[in-house]
């Protein structure tokens, strides 16, 4: 089962184009900083840190929640100084405290002229939570976006995900790719400019992650070292290592995409010989999820979903299928959250699995 899941990913990847998480917390017309983003080194920081998060160019204005949540912490830190809950100048800023699939998610807004929530208050996306600003160690009025799964605290460990691939300004789309054994910092240039006018002014590259900070981490489904986010519909070609690297990928929009093609490797390393059921991703989904499943050889297959009474739901496959492996995806939005079963009838061959959907 371990080696199953990275290539189930990668053909996930592939199938069925992600979306993006998170609501965007300013109006489209307000762009992020491009010579400033997620990952890239802080040429004025001795201790060579990146950027956590994303800077967005909204001056004394209000921004929104991203997600439904509660506003788990508000306070204030003038000083670049390391130590304490909250270090390196954000000066007023919040924690929103959020949910992606089953993880406590952590949303920082930083240099903010004033909160207008409460701690403890309960807020929904969209919702406005305060007023950019220029407090703290700031050059210029913005807002400092940061996302970390698990955990608010600084110093934790690979914590930090690229808002980028999380939100998007409408209309738009994202890229992400992995350039093997790419130094840190390496600059990933991406032909025609693909950024909307207006707002943004020109955009020709990207850099991938610098890993040396310890607080700067992949996405969990993506494992990106570089990502474009915000691009327009169209298609792109993506060079790095002078030419070593290249890819060509068309995006629409709304749709977050990997540059790189499927690994022959991660396809060879799994071998299937037996009738399998596996555990449907993600779990616990909201809206929608993709249920997959192997034949070794050709048969009539039923693929059904039951409530916890045995009731069925509905009936996601009932038809002769080839031998190999299958998917087929789930949509749940004319249900009520809950625990259901899915149970698959091919032959003689009966599994079932629980799956968790969540409104």
């Amino acid at each position: 089962m371990l080696k199953i899941l990275p290539l189930f990913l990668i053909l996930v990847q592939f199938l069925y184009p992600q979306s993006f998480r998170l609501k965007r917390p300013v109006p489209d017309h307000i762009q992020i900083n491009g010579s400033y983003l997620y990952g890239e080194p802080n040429i004025r920081d001795p201790q060579n840190r990146a950027h956590t998060g994303v800077d967005i160019l909204v001056r004394y204005d209000t921004v929104y929640s991203a997600c439904d949540g509660i506003i788990y912490f508000v306070a204030y830190n003038p000083y670049d100084t390391i130590g304490g809950y909250e270090p390196n100048g954000a000066g007023n800023y919040i924690f929103i405290k959020g949910q992606w699939e089953g993880k406590d998610l952590y949303l920082l807004y930083g240099h903010l002229s004033k909160p207008l929530k409460n701690q403890g208050d309960s807020v929904k996306a969209g919702e406005p939570v305060a007023i950019s600003g220029n407090t703290g160690y700031s050059t210029g009025p913005h807002l400092h976006f940061e996302i970390r799964l698990g955990t608010p605290r600084y110093e934790s460990y690979r914590t930090r995900r690229n808002p980028e691939l999380w939100f998007a300004m409408n209309g738009t789309a994202a890229i992400y790719g992995k350039i093997p054994n790419a130094p840190n910092s390496t600059r990933v240039d991406i032909s025609p400019d693909p950024k909307p006018r207006p707002p943004y002014t020109t955009f020709s590259y990207a850099l991938t992650y610098n890993f040396n900070d310890p607080y700067i981490g992949s996405d969990d489904i993506y494992q990106e070292n570089y990502a474009i986010g915000e691009v327009k519909p169209g298609t792109y070609t993506i060079t790095a290592l002078n030419g070593l690297y290249k890819r060509t990928v068309t995006v629409r929009a709304g749709e977050i995409i990997n540059a790189d093609p499927p690994s022959q490797v991660a396809e060879e390393e799994v071998k299937f010989n037996k009738f399998e059921l596996f555990q449907n991703y993600p779990n616990p989904f909201n809206t929608s999820t993709v249920i997959r499943y192997y034949l070794p050889e050709p048969r009539r297959v039923i693929l059904k979903v039951y409530d916890l009474l045995g009731r069925e739901v509905k009936t996601l496959v009932d038809e002769e299928k080839g031998s190999g492996l299958h998917y087929v995806i789930f949509n749940a939005d004319d249900l009520a959250s809950g625990v259901y079963v899915y149970t698959i009838f091919a032959g003689d061959f009966i599994a079932s699995k629980l799956m968790i959907f969540v409104k």
